[in-house]
């Protein structure tokens, strides 16, 4: 019962008093009162192991020495943590397990003068002994080894001499080193739920590895690095931190890369970024990320092709300038392109406070509403009908997803879109909660699920119209059954197990993936899930959660970020709204837009060359680069301060962990830089200032008691004669602020399939086509190549393409921003 009171127990460890809650375990009290116990396989998250052996303790009339990872503290329970024989069995259990583990220097008479006198390089494809390996300084077995006060080994060493594996993507395996703890096993198969690793072969011969002798990307390895942040040893190293030394500072901050905006922790030395992980020390209880949060800020932080200084271009080179140079040629070119001949195009993948000033900069200062993020929606009132559900509906969380009874889950591939999203998903599965997916296309989320459904491409409508029939018949929509059914491709039959489940539920969450908000028909389907929603609450509580892409483009169309509105969803007149990205980009030239700033990278698109100036704002030059006048370099997110709001609507900390590098300054120095030298006030450069300002207006909901109005109840269309395959457009994850981060990171590469159309194997076959065969592709504007794949499950007539930024002009407005599902044709290349 919420507000009940909590009912401790006391017992005495080392003759210290300790409370508990009833059911934890000595070691939990232990660390709560902040008495060590040393031990290899604990992990706070998980269930307790006792594998290791090194946390017995003596209990006050109790045999034996037992484990205080599994051993329950009870009331009135006596417990030594430290006594001459509890070490002594220590030493032996360490002996045992340090004989196949490069152990001389742990024990060395030398150890200490070691580090002051002896600088050979680490850099070494074998770990034979402490300062060859990337873990001294913060080795467990170190800590190990001075705790217990062992000073020899009885027992002769049993060099393993295992190959190190290095072809992994962002770190390297050296099993000589593993102890066998277990923790990257259980990590992965039970916080994870990927089950890639695993204990293979038997005896001396055991080492951690995958079935079958696959590579971890073979067996379906995401990266998300938990194993890295547990291994207590040198075992598991990542590539780009590993020999940047033992981290001297470490700072929490807040991912922006998706909506989810995981805590994080980003240790560092000298400023200089070192690795995103645990507290040096702390590995039992590690912050959970994924690929895109745990390696690949440290991949672009100090990459070769950063730039730290404004450039200017001077017969088609670019020059280094001072900002103050900078600035003077912006303002001097800006004052005559104000009104509506200019637009900002900004990143949802930046804080609120960067795309508040902005917005701000371009309506007060250049007198501008075209004012739009990078892949924005096509239909403009998808980020406000959205505020209309969070403020009037129920939303749910991270929290709601793990503990609801049933989850109904709409065309989301979170596994790639949301990991720590699709984390919750797959917990909520293997505890039994109910989990029914909808999707266009066969994905890992729909793995873990007790119903799936597969509809057609561009179905979404459908769907929604027959599931509020079956749960609503006051609805009345018995007249557009069939043509539900045609669209959908799913029978109304093929729904009653799902009604069923869906009438037992009392706690569900409904999750709406980006994809259905990128289709002609998105505001009508939004009013669909909004009247699905007040259907299924009647019966129960249910939450309802927009997983959006690129850090959060609701919320930063809250901030302003938008055409349509000023921040805080404030309606502009119809006479005054701005244009979209896609629409300033399509409408340049002297009749429409000639100036612009982009923050980040853009496919290129045909209307720039139209520009007569434009600046962009990046880390890196690209292929859009081409068509600057001016490059000014940013920060990424770990060296920025801010906010994000997360998509559970909490409003989360930046902070600034990294040393910024050259002359870079961040977003909010450049607008109020340029804002004051054109003789506007008002404009702070500081992100706490930006935020008094910004935040009563993120408060202010507007509840004006509208919900979004009821579906419009039309006939619903199939496909398209001439094109007969339904190409869906995937959306890019692997981006930053729009930079396709694959051609920045070769790691990158093997994981992504950028530029590359999926096919189903009768469709190869129909085809004569295989897979790494150019095929070339026709929709009603234009025609591209691309490389077939191979991609098991989907339907017929169903192909999938990743755009990687080389689109050709004719049907460059056709797939970006994203339309969802394009017409074609294919024929073999």
């Amino acid at each position: 019962m919420k507000g009940a009171k909590r009912t401790y127990q006391t017992a005495f460890i080392d003759g210290q008093t300790v409370k508990v809650l009833p059911g934890q375990t000595i070691l939990e009290a232990a660390i709560k009162a902040g008495i060590y116990i040393p031990t290899l396989c604990h992990l706070e998250s998980l269930e307790p192991y006792g594998a290791c052996r090194l946390c017995v303790v003596e209990v006050k009339d109790m045999r034996g020495f037992p484990t205080a990872c599994t051993t329950p503290l009870v009331p009135g329970m006596e417990v030594l943590t430290i006594s001459p024989a509890l070490q002594k069995l220590r030493r032996e259990i360490l002996e045992f397990t340090l004989s196949e583990h490069p152990f001389t220097c742990l024990v060395c008479n030398d150890k200490e003068e070691c580090t002051d006198f002896m600088h050979s390089t680490r850099k070494v494809s074998t770990i034979t002994g402490c300062n060859f390996c990337t873990s001294n300084g913060d080795c467990e077995l170190q800590e190990l080894v001075d705790f217990l006060e062992l000073k020899d080994m009885k027992f002769p060493i049993t060099y393993r001499g295992i190959p190190s594996v290095k072809d992994n993507p962002f770190y390297d395996l050296d099993y000589n080193l593993c102890v066998l703890c277990g923790r990257c096993v259980r990590i992965c198969n039970e916080e994870r739920n990927s089950h890639v690793l695993a204990f293979v072969e038997r005896g001396s011969g055991t080492i951690v590895g995958t079935a079958f002798n696959e590579t971890q990307s073979e067996a379906g390895c995401e990266f998300c690095g938990a194993c890295v942040d547990v291994c207590p040893t040198g075992s598991i190293s990542e590539k780009m931190g590993k020999w940047r030394g033992k981290p001297d500072k470490s700072v929490k901050t807040t991912c922006v890369i998706c909506p989810v905006a995981c805590d994080m922790n980003v240790n560092t030395k000298d400023g200089k970024l070192v690795q995103i992980g645990s507290v040096p020390g702390k590995r039992t209880n590690p912050p959970q990320l994924c690929l895109q949060g745990k390696f690949l800020p440290a991949e672009i932080s100090d990459h070769h092709e950063r730039i730290t200084t404004p450039l200017i271009k001077r017969d088609n080179k670019w020059i280094e300038v001072p900002w103050e140079k900078a600035i003077e040629i912006i303002i001097g070119k800006l004052d005559k392109h104000r009104g509506s001949r200019f637009g900002v195009i900004a990143s949802g993948q930046d804080t609120l406070e960067d795309n508040y000033i902005l917005q701000k900069f371009a309506r007060q200062v250049m007198r501008s509403n075209n004012v739009d993020l990078h892949n924005s929606y096509a239909n403009r009132e998808i980020p406000e009908l959205i505020h209309r559900l969070r403020i009037q509906q129920a939303t749910a969380g991270l929290a709601e997803v793990e503990q609801a009874d049933t989850l109904l889950l709409f065309g989301t591939d979170a596994s790639l879109s949301h990991p720590m999203l699709e984390n919750r998903i797959r917990k909520a599965f293997t505890t039994g909660k109910q989990v029914i997916s909808f999707g266009a296309l066969p994905t890992r989320t729909s793995t873990f699920t007790t119903n799936e459904l597969q509809y057609s491409p561009d179905g979404e409508e459908g769907l929604l119209l027959l599931l509020l029939s079956a749960l609503d018949q006051k609805q009345n929509l018995q007249k557009i059954i069939q043509s539900a059914e045609d669209q959908s491709g799913i029978l109304a039959s093929q729904l009653e197990p799902v009604i069923a489940r869906l009438a037992d539920s009392r706690k569900l969450v409904l999750v709406a993936g980006d994809e259905l908000l990128r289709q002609a028909s998105s505001g009508n389907i939004l009013r669909l899930l909004s009247a699905l929603h007040t259907v299924l609450s009647s019966s129960g509580r249910c939450g309802i959660l927009f997983p959006t892409y690129e850090g959060n483009l609701y919320s930063n169309a809250l901030a302003g970020a938008h055409p349509d509105y000023l921040p805080g969803f404030q309606q502009i007149s119809s006479k005054t709204k701005g244009l979209t990205c896609n629409e300033m980009l399509r409408n340049t030239g002297k009749e429409g837009i000639t100036a612009m700033m982009i923050v980040g990278d853009l496919p290129v698109h045909p209307g720039l060359d139209k520009l007569e100036f434009l600046v962009q704002c990046n880390m890196f030059k690209t292929a859009l680069s081409e068509h600057a006048d001016l490059l000014l370099p940013l920060p990424h997110f770990l060296e920025s301060e801010g906010h994000i709001l997360s998509m559970d609507n909490r409003l989360k900390k930046v902070n600034r962990a990294v040393t910024r590098p050259g002359s870079v300054k961040s977003i909010n120095w450049i607008v109020s830089s340029l804002a004051k030298a054109m003789g506007e006030t008002g404009f702070s450069e500081k992100p706490v200032a930006i935020m008094r300002e910004l935040k009563p207006l993120l408060e202010a909901t507007g509840r004006d008691g509208k919900r979004p109005g009821p579906p419009e109840l039309k006939s619903l269309s199939a496909g398209t004669s001439g094109y007969p395959l339904s190409m869906m457009i995937l959306h890019n994850h692997f981006r930053y602020r729009g930079n396709a981060l694959s051609k920045l990171i070769p790691d990158l590469e093997s994981l992504t399939a950028e530029g590359t159309v999926g096919l189903s194997g009768s469709l190869m076959e129909q085809l004569k086509v295989k897979a790494g065969e150019r095929v070339r592709i026709t929709s009603e504007n234009g025609t591209m190549d691309s490389m077939a794949r191979l991609m098991p499950g989907l339907n017929g007539q169903t192909v999938c393409f990743i755009p990687n930024g080389n689109i050709p002009s004719e049907i460059y407005d056709e797939v970006y921003p994203e339309n969802h599902v394009v017409h074609v044709k294919i024929v073999k290349g």
